[in-house]
């Protein structure tokens, strides 16, 4: 209790330079509750997030924001609910696995080929594109998995000549 009243007779001995944790600035008061700056109570330590939140002035605000205007995303991509051109890209992706890969581009060639079939019959399902993609990516694939055989075969050939 004396402490505030001699704060309130002799304002220069209760200066203190009271500091916002989360962005650095300097209170302008003692009596000050929150920055000015970023808007943080003062008597608050600090939080892992408080300088992030003050670049933003975002103090005391949620970042989950429930009752803002949906945006429509925009995918690169078509909607997709054909399941089999899904399988087709999966099998794709796991061609490319050196030598084993070998194994999963005729999966990615017939599952590609069923999607593109899907596609046809059922338009609004979509996956016509991504089908063909796998289908036309997994023969430069193929290429590569039967160089790269033909390298596991050629290479001791060529060793035992030397």
């Amino acid at each position: 209790m004396r402490t505030k009243l001699k704060e309130f007779r002799d304002p220069q001995s209760a200066i203190h330079n009271t500091i916002c944790v989360a962005c650095g600035t300097t209170a302008e008061r003692n009596s000050a509750k929150y920055c000015l700056v970023c808007g943080k109570i003062l008597s608050e330590d600090y939080q892992p997030l408080d300088a992030l939140r003050s670049s933003y002035r975002m103090q005391g605000k949620s970042f989950l924001v429930e009752n803002a205007e949906k945006e429509e995303i925009t995918d690169l991509f078509e909607v997709n609910k054909n399941a089999v051109s899904e399988m087709a890209w999966a099998s794709f992706v796991y061609s490319m696995v050196p030598f084993l890969g070998i194994l999963f581009i005729p999966v990615t060639m017939i599952m590609g080929s069923f999607g593109v079939g899907v596609a046809l019959r059922h338009p609004s399902a979509g996956g016509k594109k991504l089908s063909l993609i796998s289908v036309g990516l997994s023969i430069p694939v193929l290429g590569i998995q039967i160089f790269l055989w033909w390298l596991l075969y050629i290479i001791p050939e060529l060793a035992r000549r030397v």
